[in-house]
């Protein structure tokens, strides 16, 4: 049994490792089709080179180096689908239906591992958004958690593992539970106070305690929306828009509110 193969690979072919496979399967080597032919690689070697010259093509395009069981540098040719296809015209159709398998069972492989590495690039960038959602952001942690949520939905992913129930509660908060929160229409309301919610957004923001923010949306237009300020975290917390998840919507901590309210003489 030959040593697994050390592959010095010309420039114009995929890079190789061991046991004949490919990074991007790309190419199959004169080895594997003489091991699936049942033909001597000597005289698969000069079928390829009798094939390339009579195509006019250089040979030493295709040549590659590998070790034998002596660790002798030994001479394989690395033959793409195109010349693969060639090389198997002059060959029996048993032969050629053995290598046709053969891609078909390595094209299968890298399918399947280009989607694996595709689907982690796509999961690892949607990670990133999600991050940089947070920082910019700060939505509250059960949006935090819906939004993982979703991202496990979309990548066909297990979420069975996040937790059902996330904490929002003022950083200052004791007790380890949520802190009961609502808009600020409903508890200008609950409270009696005869403020305009649109107006106390601007009292909250002129204080630092909201920071108006802007997005586009599919019709290329400008959106603003209200967001929660670091400062502001002490009195409420950013939720997740009903209307567009790239919105966040300020919800404030009921317990706190008239205190919030006294901030712009609205107590």
């Amino acid at each position: 049994m030959q040593a697994q193969p050390h592959i010095n690979t010309p420039t114009n072919v995929a890079t190789r490792f061991r046991d004949s496979e490919n990074v991007s399967r790309t190419t199959m080597s004169s080895r594997e089709i003489a091991n699936v032919t049942g033909k001597r690689h000597d005289n698969v070697k000069r079928d390829i080179v009798a094939m390339l010259k009579e195509l006019k093509v250089d040979p030493l395009k295709f040549e590659g180096i590998y070790l034998d069981g002596r660790n002798r540098e030994q001479v394989q040719y690395l033959l793409d689908r195109e010349h693969t296809d060639c090389l198997l015209t002059g060959y029996s159709a048993p032969m050629r239906m053995k290598v046709i398998r053969r891609w078909r069972e390595l094209e299968k492989q890298d399918g399947a591992r280009q989607s694996v590495i595709a689907n982690g690039t796509k999961v690892v960038g949607e990670l990133a958004i999600l991050e940089c959602f947070t920082r910019l952001l700060k939505p509250a942690p059960s949006s935090q958690v819906l939004m993982l949520a979703q991202i496990a939905k979309n990548n066909g992913l297990e979420s069975s593992f996040l937790p059902g129930y996330a904490i929002d509660a003022a950083p200052d908060a004791a007790g380890g539970s949520s802190m009961p929160t609502k808009s600020a229409t409903a508890l200008l309301k609950d409270n009696g106070i005869r403020y305009a919610p649109a107006a106390f957004n601007r009292a909250l923001a002129s204080l630092g305690f909201l920071k108006q923010l802007q997005r586009k949306d599919s019709k290329g237009e400008m959106r603003d929306f209200w967001s929660v300020t670091e400062k502001g975290l002490q009195y409420g917390k950013n939720l997740t828009s009903p209307q567009s998840p790239r919105e966040t919507q300020p919800h404030w901590y009921v317990d706190r509110f008239l205190e919030l309210a006294a901030k712009v003489g609205k107590a």
